[in-house]
């Protein structure tokens, strides 16, 4: 073997090592990690089951009224909601993950072939050794070099290996935690459909006793009520937000300007430049209001019936003669209808009230705020991101009847939302 190919072929190896090592390999503390929080995931559940099975039991006896069954329901539509979220985050876990595992599969084959070719390389070495110089330096150093990277070869190949394992392993524990939030989300909805039948019991008695109904609209008077603090709060909350970000911004800004200066003091005055030339970062909004808003008839509705139970402002009740400030619009339409987004932003609450029932509020960022209540079944989460159509819930029934009730806000201004619904 001459100094030429000897070299040639210590380049050959070396390139093959780097090769080798150039695929990447998720850490085995990632693993870990991933084991640990499908651990909480499954916690989580089982506590929620529990913290369910338990009010259900304790509000037995009270479900003869309506409040009762209808919290019941919010609170097993909302977990039915997170099971969902769920689901969705483990499968793209698992896609991810299968991804990973094809990318080790290919980076053993690799390493494998690698490890083949350089202990070839070994072999003829060993076999062409006698025939150079005793003391060829270059042939010495080949000679390391190769019997270190089949060294460095079986260590990457064994590392692997138990990589390769422990993806598998957790990919199993993905198809298991699924598998029980499967279960989990079958019984809830068996639960929510029993628990429905009992609101639409209860509404059908007070419907039928007008004592009753009159104590049910005041509990709705009293949550129109509630609503508007419950906005105030909301805008309150993003608008301290938002000057929290804006003076992190500015203190980010001030930290990069004293180290520009730091820097700038080290040159000669010539090549120092003054504060005021600094160049200063862009005052960029990162999830403050959107300038512009909504404009008049821009919005679609949020189901595609447009017939009213109710317009914006007073109504009274037929059967009582109650008089009611409706802050919103009573959309008609049968139990169970989608109900959906009129634009995009992020779900700033997802609560029960008296008369309300289950309600969603929409930030959408340019100053408005919609309100979704009065619905049966809801499939967002507080802080979800929402696009215009996104599924918010399905419509309820109350006792009066079954409807849709739909807000706008600007700021702490409530609106008519019929100006904006096309």
């Amino acid at each position: 073997m001459t100094r030429y190919s000897a070299r040639h072929t210590l380049f050959t190896v070396i390139c093959m090592l780097l090769a080798a090592y150039c695929v990447p390999l998720s850490a085995q503390s990632q693993i870990s990690t991933k084991k640990r929080e499908l651990e909480r995931l499954r916690s989580s559940i089982t506590a929620t089951k529990k913290k369910i099975d338990a009010l259900s039991g304790n509000e037995s006896k009270a479900m003869r009224t309506l409040g009762s069954a209808q919290r019941q329901q919010h609170r097993v539509s909302s977990f039915i909601a997170t099971l969902e979220a769920e689901l969705q985050s483990l499968q793209d876990s698992a896609s991810t993950l299968e991804t990973q595992i094809a990318s080790t599969r290919n980076a053993l084959q690799k390493t494998e072939d690698a490890y083949e070719r350089a202990a070839r390389s070994l072999i003829e070495l060993r076999a062409t050794r006698k025939g150079l110089p005793p003391r060829s330096t270059t042939t010495n150093e080949l000679f390391r070099s190769i019997s270190a990277q089949v060294s460095a070869y079986r260590a990457r190949m064994s590392s692997l290996r138990d990589s390769l394992a422990s993806q598998q392993e957790l990919l199993n524990e993905y198809a298991t935690t699924k598998n029980q939030v499967l279960t989990s989300k079958e019984q809830e909805q068996q639960r929510l459909s029993s628990t429905i039948a009992g609101s639409q019991k209860q509404i059908r008695r007070i419907q039928s006793d007008k004592r009753l109904l009159v104590q049910e609209l005041q509990k709705k008077k009293e949550s129109a009520q509630r609503m508007r603090s419950i906005i105030g709060d909301l805008v309150a909350r993003a608008e301290r937000d938002r000057r929290a970000r804006e003076a992190a911004r500015a203190a980010e800004r001030e930290r990069k300007r004293r180290e520009a200066l730091a820097r700038n003091s080290k040159k000669t005055p010539r090549a120092s430049a003054k504060p005021g030339n600094q160049p200063m970062e862009d005052d960029v909004s990162t999830g403050g209001p959107i300038t512009g808003g909504f404009g008049a008839k821009s919005l679609p509705w949020p189901t595609a019936s447009r017939a009213l139970v109710h317009g914006y402002g007073s109504y009274s009740n037929p059967e009582t003669g109650t008089v009611l400030e409706n802050p919103g619009i009573d959309i008609r339409c049968a139990l169970g209808t989608s109900v959906l987004c009129v634009g995009a932003g992020e779900v700033s609450s997802v609560s029960w009230l008296p008369g309300f029932g289950s309600l969603v509020i929409v930030d959408h960022h340019n100053g408005f705020r919609s309100v979704y209540a009065n619905l049966a079944t809801v499939n967002v989460r507080s802080g979800s991101t929402v696009r215009s159509g996104t599924l918010v819930g399905t419509s309820g029934e109350s006792v009066d009847g079954t409807f849709v009730h739909f807000e706008l806000w600007r700021g702490r201004e409530r609106l008519n939302p019929l100006t904006y619904l096309r």
